[in-house]
């Protein structure tokens, strides 16, 4: 064979590679998942952290497995602003990031102070892959404190919340309660 024949067919064998190695990384591009992030789609990610979306539609989707550090930054400032929160969809907000059963759930809603006009903020106390504490500055003294369990069907969702000593909650009465369980008034 002659050189330049050779060198016809390394270019066509050079361009035949080319053509597909870019074929498979555009299969491989269109069949990973990405994930949404733009506002409009927030319900349908909020779904994927462990809530339930109104406007997702009706077909199944990935429930998407965020580290414990990525719930404590973004889902817990969202459960702790609609367990303290006075608005009318206060209970729908609740369903969505609690579970039904979550501790701190069976306190009145009129026994939760009003917070601070804030941007709440969360960090991560500790967590592993099915599990989180989280840590919330709604502007008190101290943070609320929220506990999280995974589940395959659910997501993430808030087992128990915790308000700090001071700010989080209004008073029964101005006096304390004697050994006879008298004095709150």
């Amino acid at each position: 064979m002659d050189e330049h024949k050779r060198n016809i067919l390394i270019i066509a064998a050079t361009t035949a590679a080319i053509i597909l190695l870019a074929g498979v990384n555009i299969a491989y591009i269109l069949a990973t998942f990405t994930p949404r992030t733009s506002e409009a789609e927030e319900t349908t990610s909020t779904a994927a952290i462990g809530g339930t979306g109104t406007s997702a539609p009706k077909r199944k989707t990935v429930v998407e497995h965020q580290k414990p550090l990525e719930v404590c930054e973004r889902l817990a400032p969202k459960a702790a602003a609609a367990y303290t929160s006075k608005g009318e969809d206060r209970d729908r907000l609740v369903k969505r990031y609690f579970t039904t059963d979550a501790q701190g759930l069976n306190i009145p809603t009129d026994r939760i102070a009003e917070q601070p006009d804030v941007q709440a903020s969360g960090g991560m106390n500790a967590g592993t892959d099915t599990t989180a504490t989280c840590s919330v500055w709604t502007g008190l003294e101290s943070p609320w404190t929220l506990t999280y369990q995974w589940t395959a069907d659910k997501g993430w969702k808030c087992t128990g919340i915790n308000g700090p000593l001071e700010g989080a909650y209004t008073t029964l009465g101005d006096k304390t309660p004697d050994e006879k369980g008298q004095g709150e008034e």
